[in-house]
């Protein structure tokens, strides 16, 4: 401790110690001038009074006995034998000795005697047993400054835990000082059977199947769980209790979980309970075997349904997905005000032309800021094929568009006329043969050719037929040599006739000849053929005499007109263009599919019960998107879905109630063999599905309901911190029941029904409601936002009355009563391990940090004026001593 002076005026005398060594009074002997100086000093400093405060530390031993009904009679018996002895051994004066029993010991027990000295506290009753408030208390016990060691003798199961926030605290604060805790486990009943744990595993939602985790210890017992739960069909007034699911044949060894299925008619609170009934073994206690919980059930999703194509699809959709869904089919263009009341939107089957672009924008905002769920599904006008190309909607999609492009090169007849007259003779008809050739090589195996010569007369060379057969085409080439007269007309006119019994998509007439032909009535004709899709192009073979004629021809017949004056000028024809074409993204047909989203998305619906695709929209999941269900040959994905933002978009590429899903709604021309699914099974895990993505859309606020201590803490956190956000405000109404009458009913508080909660603003997006509640007391409320603003001052109260509209669904949260001795042996096992592991880093901590005496102990005061003093004495009888000892005087001889 710090030395301070009680009379610190006095050290003015310490110049007094320069009297022997300066001035008048100065003596010449150093020795006696250092006494008298040390005198001065001493006596300067006695005056003066230093002096320092002292505190002895202060020993607390600190015993928390757990007595709670969870703990056996004999290791009851053991914990206070070992609280009576450990009190003796460390029983001394300056030590003080606390006693904290935690619940109230059975009557039968042996009564804890303690010494008067003790100090005794008592935490909990035969409803409750709070080990952290004992905890708590514990840490209290031990001031800050002493030397305190805890000892808790506890099974670990109390109605609230040594892992809970109380205990936390005070553990921490207990390492911080060095005070050890040692943790003394109480052994229970070998083999003991309870139900520890039920609850949901995910929201619970009226018409949805809801999946509840029962959680069960034992000692390899077999057994029956039941989940029992008002009969709502009757209604909560009738008391009935009937039951919701079984589970039969469970072996409990040590730890078992235990699925139970049901599905929630109303919404609102249900009172469930887990019973358990043992058919093989034995249960050492053969109690404690009912564990009641209150299920909050929420409100129907509301869907907003945009459909066009699909007849009658919101109809369709709503009987697929059962009462737990309610569809609003929009009329005519959607707009931005219906998404306010919507926590999911399905877009089935509905082009892009329809959906306005403004629209489409609050929809994309709607899903980033507020959490909305958003669904596109559909076929033909859907996607890409759909227009959404370049659209807001794309790029939240967790897929991208296909555009496959299809190089076509369309089919064409052609119609070769080859002049054969006299004139042609000589290597006139080879050149006219050989353009020909050129000409026919340029088909493919799907266009067809023929061939008609004239000569005078006309005739049929080649018939019309496939340009595949190429050798009776060459050997008919061929044949021909020249000879004869030149009439071109009635060739023409075959030609013409030939081709209109034909169905290509070209049909070209090439005309090979010198030009000396006869006259006739050739435009007419021509320019019929023209308009009827027949080209005609003309050839001059040798010379140019003729050329204008020709080219008239072809002019009149919308071809073109080439010259080959030789061999070594061999035109290359023009007979068709060849075009790329985008083929459609809308892939008809079966294709089989399979699953490879988890439970997540099929919950107890078997995913391999889905048959063949009927059709789908082919497309490419985006990096980072989840792939549910995808083709089984191409691996082209059905049902994609990612995060956006606050909320969640999921793609479905074919229509959920149109002849894409036909198989799957076990309906429709599955094809021979292919095996369509139930349709029970489509509509599950299509709401399922539908479920997973609006699961964060129930309200702008998330709302978690806990205890702290002896209050019940809601804490309203806001999704977003946009503006429109920000004018928003949480509300809640509640109700109490106590754990006696806490009731079987499945109706809860309404919107305005109950005692209004009022939030207090603890942070810009977080906000506080509390309420003292009792243990024996359970809780229901109903939360939700509304419109209004606090001033946005920290602390301020948040408004409870209509003063704006509803924005979002209603939230119910509910706090089961702590019901007693059953809740504390149906606690879960490892809260032990988590008080040990505490009580492991308090030991740790007192290793390197011992206790300080920095405020607990016995203060005194610890002067030194009187010692200062006797030594002053000491110093002055030395003067004197050394003033008359005798000295040596010096002889002379």
């Amino acid at each position: 401790m710090e030395l301070r002076f009680l009379a610190p005026g006095f050290l003015v005398l310490l110049a007094l110690a320069l009297v022997p060594w300066v001035g008048p009074f100065a003596t010449r002997d150093r020795r006696h001038a250092a006494l008298r100086a040390a005198l001065f000093v001493l006596l300067a400093l006695a005056l003066a009074r230093p002096a320092r405060v002292v505190v002895d530390p202060m020993v607390v031993n600190v015993y928390v006995l757990d007595r709670s009904a969870s703990v056996t009679d004999s290791a009851d018996r053991a914990a206070v034998a070992g609280v009576t002895d450990a009190l003796q051994q460390r029983a001394s004066a300056s030590a003080r000795r606390v006693v904290i029993e935690v619940g109230a010991a059975e009557a039968q027990r042996e009564a804890l005697a303690l010494p008067r000295d003790v100090t005794r506290m008592a935490f909990g009753a035969a409803d409750a047993s709070p080990l952290g408030a004992a905890l708590a208390a514990a840490a209290r016990a031990v001031p800050p400054g002493a030397v305190g060691h805890v000892d808790v003798y506890t099974d670990g199961l109390a109605t609230e835990p040594g892992d809970g926030s109380a205990a936390t605290h005070a553990l921490a604060d207990l390492a911080a000082r060095g005070v050890v805790v040692d943790v003394h486990a109480l052994d229970g009943a070998p083999g003991d059977l309870r139900p520890v744990a039920l609850a949901a595993r995910g929201v619970l939602r009226v018409g949805l199947a809801t999946a509840l985790e029962a959680r069960l210890v034992g000692g390899g017992q077999v057994v029956t769980c039941r989940l029992m739960g008002a009969d709502q069909a009757s209604g909560a007034a009738s008391g009935g209790e009937v039951e919701l699911d079984r589970v039969e044949g469970v072996i409990v060894d040590g730890e078992a979980r235990v699925a139970l299925t049901f599905e929630p008619a109303t919404a609102g609170f249900l009172d469930v309970a887990l019973v358990v009934d043992v058919t093989d073994g034995v249960d050492p206690r053969g109690r404690d075997l009912r564990l009641e919980r209150t299920l909050a059930v929420q409100d129907p999703l509301r869907v907003l349904y945009l459909g066009e194509r699909v007849t009658g699809g919101a109809e369709a959709l709503s009987a697929l997905l059962g009462p737990g869904f309610a569809a609003d089919a929009s009329a005519g263009a959607p707009t931005a005000a219906q998404l306010d009341g919507a926590d999911l939107v399905v877009l089935d089957d509905r082009p892009a032309a329809s959906v306005p672009e403004a629209f489409q924008r609050a929809l994309v905002d709607a899903v980033a800021t507020r959490g909305l769920g958003f669904v596109a599904a559909g076929g033909e006008a859907s996607f890409g094929p759909g227009g959404y190309h370049e659209q807001p909607l794309e790029a939240i999609l967790p897929v991208e568009f296909v555009q496959k492009e299809e190089k076509r090169d369309p089919s064409t007849t052609l119609v070769v006329i080859i002049d054969t007259s006299g004139s042609m003779g000589g290597n006139r008809v080879q050149l006219a043969k050989e353009v020909a050739r050129l000409a026919i090589r340029r088909l493919l195996p799907h266009d067809k050719v023929g061939m008609v010569e004239f000569y005078g007369a006309k005739r049929w060379a080649v018939p019309i037929q496939p340009a595949s057969n190429s050798i009776e085409i060459e050997r008919a080439l061929n044949r021909l040599d020249a000879g004869g007269g030149t009439v071109i007309l009635p060739a023409i006119e075959e030609a013409y006739y030939g081709l209109k019994n034909v169905r290509t998509r070209y049909k070209h007439v090439l005309i090979l000849t010198d030009g000396g032909v006869e006259t006739g009535a050739f435009e007419p004709l021509l320019r019929r053929m023209a308009d009827e899709g027949m080209n005609v192009s003309t050839v001059l073979i040798g010379g140019d005499a003729h050329s204008e004629f020709l080219v008239s021809l072809s002019n009149w017949g919308q071809g073109r007109f080439y010259s080959v004056p030789n061999r070594f000028n061999l035109p290359e024809i023009l007979l068709k263009q060849p075009a790329s074409a985008k083929l459609p993204a809308y892939r008809a047909g079966l294709a089989s599919v399979r699953a490879r989203g988890g439970e997540a998305w099929f919950g107890e619906v078997d995913p391999t019960t889905l048959g063949p695709v009927a059709g789908y929209v082919e497309t490419r999941a985006r990096p980072g998107a989840e792939r549910v269900i995808e083709t089984l040959a191409e691996a082209h994905p059905i049902l994609t879905s990612w995060r956006y933002g606050l909320g969640r978009v999921t793609a479905l590429m074919t229509e959920p109630t149109g002849p894409g899903s036909a198989p799957w709604r076990g309906s429709g021309d599955a094809g021979e063999g292919a095996r369509g699914a139930r349709a029970g099974d489509y509509g599950a895990w299509l709401a399922r599905a539908l479920e997973r993505t609006a699961a964060d859309a129930v309200a702008p606020f998330v709302f978690e309901l806990t205890r702290d201590g002896d209050e019940a803490l809601l804490i309203a956190e806001r999704r977003s911190s946009d503006a429109a956000a920000d004018g928003l405000r949480p509300f809640a109404r509640y109700t109490v029941s106590a754990a006696a009458d806490s009731a079987t009913g499945t109706e809860g508080p309404g919107p305005e029904a109950g005692a209004p909660w009022a939030f207090l603003r603890v942070a810009p997006d977080r906000f506080e409601a509390r309420l003292p509640l009792g243990s024996s007391a359970g809780l229901r409320a109903v939360c939700g936002a509304r419109a209004g603003r606090d001033g946005g001052a920290p602390g301020a109260a948040a408004p409870t009355d209509a003063r704006g509209a509803r924005v979002g669904a209603l939230v119910r949260v509910g706090l089961d009563p702590l019901t007693g001795g059953a809740r504390e042996r149906q606690v879960a096992p490892e809260s032990l391990g988590a008080l040990a592991t505490l009580a492991q880093r308090t030991a740790a901590s007192s290793a390197v940090a011992p206790a300080t005496a920095a405020g607990g102990g016995v203060a005194r005061l610890h002067s030194y004026s009187t010692s200062l003093a006797l030594l002053a004495l000491v110093v002055y009888l030395l003067d004197i001593a050394y003033r008359r000892w005798p000295r040596r005087v010096a002889s002379f001889v």
